[in-house]
């Protein structure tokens, strides 16, 4: 089979010329929702209103000290380092008009704050979105080592400022806690899911503490992958949590098993997981099949918002997928083991949603909207809602579920090899 590398150069030219212009998109969207004095990034980009937003995400902050390292490897940047100090000064506490919201017992970080002051927007102390933000910084770390040895530095300060040990919930059956309150972690979620990569991450900054080598060793490492849970689509076992409703198993939304793949070193390379990975993109895939007439382009259980269709914030899985919104990044963050995915989204494109050379001359507020909606490519979209009069135009992208677009474009050119080399062990 070809690497996905040789797959790129062999494309056709005008799905070679596609692609090209939604990867750099990719990177333009987290550019646009980036404040240039904090570099902090927005938790969504708004399609029809000002950007960035005042409120900024910190696990988006992650992303976009990743999407930099991109951005500097295909010239879209020229002060790329730069900008990664600029953020880093910002979470350290080092920028005096901006001081990120932490909890002063563990530094952990809050998954919302004020994008000029840092203040807490009203919203918890996050292990899994400060793991996030500091997964983007190791990275940056290491794709500037040789020539901004000051961002590595940085990055660890970072990493060591954590106490990670309050992560820990139970280590018998990989039990995380989401939430830090008052210096403690609570609210914990059982494997398999995101959270992975905070287990990953404790382990990386506290390696000498013994909770937290059992419960990644206990189970999260390689040896231990294929007993993580899973249920069956069909016949196809996927990986999943034990938190099914009603004492039923459930499937996860697919960006859950896309942030492991590209986060954690030991996933990113494990054929183990890999054939997990193949699993759930197919599993994906097929309940999408079982819909009337849907093309068999059109798929992938994201999560993001539906404002002005079917409520707000989802995270879209087999079974629980009101309206059954597609996310076309989560077709993307599959191209490493399904790199026919990159003509399901040219069809998408340039049978629907030609965001760049749409034209529509009978109703020029339908033409302004949808190029507007997808400025920066595709992303959510109803295939109910694609066409006049129907038409959906959504109303903002989230970054964190956007990552998936600029992680798996990156790969299928660059191959895996852009992550696993700048993926801390």
């Amino acid at each position: 089979m070809l690497q996905t590398t040789e797959l790129y150069n062999k494309l056709p030219i005008h799905i070679k010329d596609f692609f090209d212009r939604q990867y750099e998109a990719s990177y333009r969207l987290l550019d646009a929702s980036r404040h240039p004095e904090t570099g902090l990034y927005a938790d969504s980009y708004k399609t029809f209103e000002e950007n960035p937003e005042q409120k900024c995400s910190i696990a988006a902050t992650g992303v976009g000290l990743i999407g930099l390292c991109t951005a500097d490897m295909e010239g879209w940047e020229t002060d790329a380092a730069e900008k990664v100090m600029v953020t880093l000064n910002t979470v350290l506490g080092k920028n005096e008009r901006c001081q990120p919201a932490r909890d002063e017992t563990t530094g952990f970080f809050a998954h919302f704050v004020d994008m000029k002051t840092g203040k807490n927007l009203q919203s918890e102390i996050s292990t899994i979105d400060t793991s996030l933000l500091v997964a983007g910084a190791l990275f940056a770390g290491q794709h500037f080592r040789e020539t901004y040895p000051r961002i590595k530095d940085n990055a660890y300060e970072l990493l060591r400022e954590i106490d990670w040990n309050v992560v820990a919930a139970d280590k018998d059956n990989g039990s995380i806690n989401m939430v830090v309150k008052d210096g403690e972690g609570v609210m914990p979620l059982p494997a398999y899911n995101e959270y992975v990569l905070v287990a990953r991450l404790a382990l990386l900054g506290q390696p000498e503490n013994e909770e937290i080598q059992d419960l990644w060793h206990q189970n999260f490492s390689e040896k231990k992958m294929e007993e993580l849970p899973q249920v069956h689509y069909r016949d196809i076992p996927v990986l999943t949590d034990t938190n099914g409703k009603h004492g039923q198993e459930s499937f996860l939304s697919s960006f859950v098993h896309q942030f492991p793949f590209y986060l954690v070193p030991e996933y990113a390379e494990s054929p183990v997981y890999r054939e997990f990975y193949k699993n759930a993109c197919l599993a994906d895939q097929l309940k999408w099949k079982e819909l009337e007439d849907v093309p068999s382009y059109v798929w992938g259980y994201g999560a993001g918002p539906n404002d002005g269709l079917h409520g707000g914030y989802h995270a879209d899985q087999i079974n629980n997928s009101p309206g059954d919104i597609a996310s076309a990044y989560i077709v993307a963050g599959f191209l490493p083991v399904n790199p026919s995915g990159i003509y399901d989204l040219y069809a998408l494109y340039h049978l629907h949603l030609p965001f760049d050379t749409y034209e529509n001359s009978k109703d020029k507020e339908d033409e302004r909207k949808l190029k507007a909606a997808y400025r920066y490519g595709l992303h959510r979209y109803s295939w109910w809602h694609l066409e006049l009069p129907n038409r959906w135009y959504p109303t903002k992208v989230t970054l964190i579920d956007w990552s998936s677009m600029l992680y798996g474009l990156t790969a299928y050119k660059r191959g895996m090899s852009f992550f696993t080399d700048r993926l801390v062990r």
